[in-house]
């Protein structure tokens, strides 16, 4: 079954609007501060060699370095401390301090390689490893030419700090349990490093299986819910009720901890269950449900919507007709979609809006059938594809259209889409120019009553 390509993750909702503002807030609230709570607590390895100050101005070089509290200072402390002390047993840590200034910056491109030139000093170093594992699907774009390479690099940086955590021993005098709460926050962050990077690839059992690792070490990190509800989404045959589940989870994270992420989420969500559920009923009750268990409980499941009845419209029966069977999946979907695609198709609807196309000049005109989707912003049942009318784009959003052309693809998440390539027929002429919408007509200025006195004038003086 051919579907057309949704991006996939936070890069996949920078299809979703995020990026790496909501990873330096995470990581400003201390979600990817780095290690240094485990390697507190870990005894150093017997064989390794401990670092060491060279002399005393080294020292004092990196305190002045560590304690300074501007920014722009602290780098430039930074980078002289680098040039002066290029052989520094504390090199690493030196750019770890950049990495995390860069962070509070703003400065994503900065920060990474900050962080990567920390790898470079410490291949082991733990805290190294973990920001860039946490920071990466924020700033990963899958159009990227190198997204192959660092994709495995990215893969490669999490299991590696999977292998540093497993050997750690901690100290005599630290608790069992803080030490090991302390390496499964570590863990989390790779895991789902590693998920995240399978999502990528459409690897989603992979994915599933590097995100439930992570969800048992954090059962609080609305990213990891949201990932392991799209691979649910995204598998072949989507599968639903567990993808529903766990983004409602994202949510429902996303709320109690007031992330930023939370609102794009929800309206993810909505879209996905709506397009499988067939309305908005039960989404609150399966948001609260969500919050207070990890798993959805033995035999959850989201009903299916109903096969629409006939409303004695051809224009939204027809639709029903060839959509619903597709949304619903499996051996049908298949037959049907077979038989269907490259067929002629001609409907009417409202335009929901107008896009530019891939190539210029081009357009993709999306419109509203179903009455659902004209009252759901950014929700639409068309997409045409429109290469030889460029007055398209005067068209008025809600404005009456008919179209005809031949289905050329289908995607069923987060909501269904046909999308066919062909022209608008009616209206005929398309408008020559976008209509302007008319002003309101200013309101008209009150009368003054008239009063039940006389006004009395003086005559002027002769």
């Amino acid at each position: 079954m051919r579907k057309t390509t949704v991006l996939l993750s936070f890069t996949l909702l920078v299809g979703l609007g995020l990026g790496w503002g909501y990873a330096r807030d995470a990581a400003n609230a201390g979600t990817a501060a780095g290690l240094a709570p485990v390697r507190a607590m870990a005894a150093p390895p017997q064989a390794a060699k401990q670092p060491q100050w060279k002399s005393r101005e080294e020292y004092d070089a990196f305190s002045a370095m560590a304690a300074e509290r501007d920014p722009q200072k602290k780098i430039s402390l930074a980078e002289a401390f680098l040039a002066k002390y290029a052989n520094s047993d504390f090199k690493a840590n030196a750019y770890m301090l950049m990495a995390q200034t860069y962070q509070q910056l703003g400065q994503a491109d900065k920060a990474v390689d900050a962080g990567r030139k920390a790898l470079e000093a410490d291949p082991d170093n733990l805290d190294a490893l973990s920001y860039l594992s946490f920071a990466f699907p924020f700033i990963f774009k899958a159009d990227d030419p190198d997204a192959t390479t660092k994709l495995s690099r990215a893969e490669s940086d999490a299991r590696h700090g999977l292998e540093v955590l497993a050997k750690l021993q901690k100290r005599p005098n630290v608790p069992e349990d803080q030490f090991n709460q302390a390496v499964k926050a570590g863990r989390a962050v790779f895991n789902s490093a590693i998920g995240f990077v399978a999502l990528q690839r459409k690897d989603y059992a992979g994915a599933l299986a590097a995100l439930k690792l992570a969800a048992e070490d954090n059962p609080s990190d609305v990213y990891t819910f949201y990932r392991m509800g799209l691979a649910y989404l995204y598998s072949t045959p989507p599968d639903y009720s567990p993808a529903l589940w766990y983004m409602a989870r994202a949510v429902s994270l996303a709320k109690a901890s007031q992330n930023p992420a939370g609102p794009e989420i929800e309206k993810f969500l909505k879209r996905a269950y709506i397009n499988y559920h067939g309305n908005e009923e039960g989404l609150p009750d399966l948001i609260n449900q969500a919050a207070s268990s990890v798993n959805p409980p033995e035999g959850f499941k989201v009903e299916a919507m109903k096969i629409p009845e006939k409303t004695g419209n051809p224009n939204i029966d027809n639709f029903n007709d060839l959509a619903t069977p597709l949304k619903l999946g499996g051996d049908r979907a298949q037959k049907l979609w077979d038989g269907i695609k490259g067929q002629d198709i001609g409907l009417g609807g409202y335009v929901d809006g107008i896009v530019p196309g891939t190539e210029p000049g081009t357009f993709l005109v999306h419109v509203d059938i179903l009455d659902q989707s004209k009252a759901a912003e950014g929700v639409y049942d068309i997409e045409l594809k429109d290469s030889t009318q460029p007055n398209v784009k005067n068209l008025s959003k809600g404005e009456i259209v008919r179209f005809h052309g031949k289905i050329d693809s289908y995607t069923v998440t987060p909501s269904f889409v046909l999308t066919v390539v062909g022209t608008i027929i009616d209206p005929d002429p398309l408008p020559e120019a976008v209509k302007e919408k008319p002003k309101p007509k200013p309101k008209p200025t009150p009368r003054r009553k008239a009063t039940s006195r006389a006004t009395s004038v003086k005559k002027p003086a002769r």
